[in-house]
């Protein structure tokens, strides 16, 4: 179950674990020099990191100063990506702004870091960004123009997966990785688990990529390989409305609350850096979100009146090899180890650390390693060629929106679960954006479900276990922002589901089927 396309064959020559952006990428890299493989990820596609940033590709100039070498990496796959992945990426650009706070002497030291790294930026008068960018704080000194822009996480990583599919790739998801082969010093299988079914298979391969993300050091624990990740939780809000029309940066040392990216209709501001034990611990705390809001006044005065409609958080996977810096001091540089010549095993790659930015970068670079264990002498090509048009269409047809607020359709609903024996509504939420806008799902997360229904897509017992768990998702991202017009807002939601709908009842009445 989960997404299981095409018949499985007995065999690969790479495994991939992990399905973000980075696992995706090499299973996309590796298809197209023509490798046999095959992707396993134990949740939904972008369930994890890749689908709890803030949707920024970045230019660079945010690590110009303290990681130049990182700040080069991101300005020339800025320039690939709005290359060959136009159709997920939103050019809106940027502003880094430098209030009286900041030194002088910071800012042209960062102008200089950043003509450097070859970033290309561009002072722009106060007044004339102002005009375009009415709630920035006026008292700003200082602005620049960068080339960020916005990208969509979700699509982007399903777009890597089918076009890796058209080209023979095979990908499993809701499937854990509960061992792998080992004999003569040399992996030569993995061990899995469909965690909806319970069935248990072994898949020999000749290379294992462990691209697991914030759980890498899980994956490498099964190989008895310490990997040293650093969890490094960030915590982002969302707001109900587009606050800025460009990308806006705080122009200071990268700190807490630094950043606001206009995605679609909605606003995302973040993030904070929080040391955790755990790759599965990114609860949202009220005092982050106080923190966040403080910090972001600085930028748009008057920030805590305007409507916050969510609250989450990622674990970003640090790995430093031979550094103790953590947080902001950490590097968000990426590392591509070869195990056997780090540890004596041969067959296992490990891709970790790095941004979203730089996930085909960091692609190329392990798929380059396991073809050369391969003996296949094929070059990249992520970097010439184009995605393929995207199959989750926009097409409008009157009266076919069952989602108002983000314009989903029913013909955008079908196509997010081609192909897929297993689906939750968290699935197609990253694919069309359902239940992302102000409601949060209030008016469309109910007729979402019986729209399935109705097609024989699910039957009514999963279609309204779906409709709950969607709910209840929602509640943990909108809980620690109820205030004003959002606490109204969910007040809506709970007559809705838990009066009319009755779902409480309905809940106890399937446990007893």
């Amino acid at each position: 179950m989960g997404l299981e396309v095409g018949k499985m064959q007995n065999a690969f020559q790479v495994v991939v674990i992990g399905g973000g952006a980075t696992g995706t990428g090499i299973l996309r890299d590796l298809a197209l020099r023509g490798i046999s493989c095959l992707l396993v990820e134990k949740e939904g596609l972008a369930s994890g990191t890749s689908g709890r940033f803030h949707g920024l590709l970045h230019s660079g100039a945010r690590y110009a100063v303290n990681d130049p070498h990182a700040a080069a990496e991101c300005a020339r796959e800025n320039a690939i990506l709005k290359r060959v992945a136009k159709e997920f990426v939103t050019d809106v650009g940027g502003y880094f702004v430098a209030t009286s706070e900041v030194n002088d002497d910071y800012i042209n030291k960062w102008v200089a870091q950043c003509s450097a790294a070859g970033i290309d930026i561009q002072e722009m008068p106060v007044k004339e960004v102002l005009k375009k960018e009415p709630f920035l704080n006026p008292t700003i000194k200082r602005a620049f123009l960068v080339p960020d822009a916005a990208i969509d996480g979700f699509k982007l990583v399903e777009a890597n997966v089918r076009s890796a599919i058209r080209l023979g790739a095979k990908v499993k998801t809701y499937t854990r990785v509960t061992g792998l082969e080992i004999k003569n010093g040399s992996v030569q299988g993995v061990y899995l688990k469909n965690v909806i079914s319970g069935q248990e298979e072994h898949v020999p391969c000749q290379v294992v990529v462990n691209a697991a993300g914030p759980w890498a050091d899980n994956i490498a624990a099964l190989a008895g390989i310490k990997l040293d990740l650093i969890h490094d939780k960030g915590t982002l809000l969302v707001f109900s409305h587009r606050i800025c029309n460009k990308v806006i940066n705080q122009l200071r040392p990268p700190g807490d609350g630094d950043i606001f990216v206009p995605h679609g209709n909605v606003t995302i501001f973040g993030t904070t850096s929080v040391i955790v034990n755990a790759p599965d611990d990114y609860q949202v705390t009220s005092s982050e979100v106080r923190k966040l809001l403080a910090e972001g006044e600085r930028i748009f005065p008057g920030l805590r009146e305007r409507r916050l409609i969510r609250a989450f958080a990622g674990v970003r996977p640090i790995y430093q090899s031979n550094s103790v810096e953590t947080g902001r001091q950490a590097t968000r540089d990426f590392s591509v180890i070869d195990h056997e010549q780090a540890d004596g095993l041969s067959g296992l790659i490990s891709a970790v650390g790095g941004k979203l930015s730089t996930f085909r970068l960091m692609a190329q670079v392990a798929a380059d390693i396991a073809c050369k264990k391969l003996g296949v002498e094929q070059n990249c090509l992520t970097d010439v060629i184009p995605y393929d048009s995207y199959e989750i269409s926009n097409k409008k047809k009157a009266n076919n929106y069952l989602c108002q607020c983000e314009m989903v359709t029913t013909d955008m609903l079908v196509a997010a679960v081609k192909g897929k024996k297993y689906f939750t509504f968290n699935d197609v939420r990253r694919l069309t954006r359902l239940g992302m806008g102000p409601c949060q799902g209030t008016f469309c997360t109910f007729k979402a479900a019986g729209y399935y229904h109705q097609k024989a897509i699910l039957t009514g017992s999963k279609a309204a276990n779906l409709l709950k768990e969607h709910i209840q998702e929602r509640w943990k991202g909108n809980r620690f922002v109820l205030w004003g017009d959002q606490a109204q807002e969910m007040e809506i939601t709970r007559s809705i589901y838990l009066g009319t709908l009755n779902l409480a009842r309905l809940e106890s009445e399937q446990n007893g089927m």
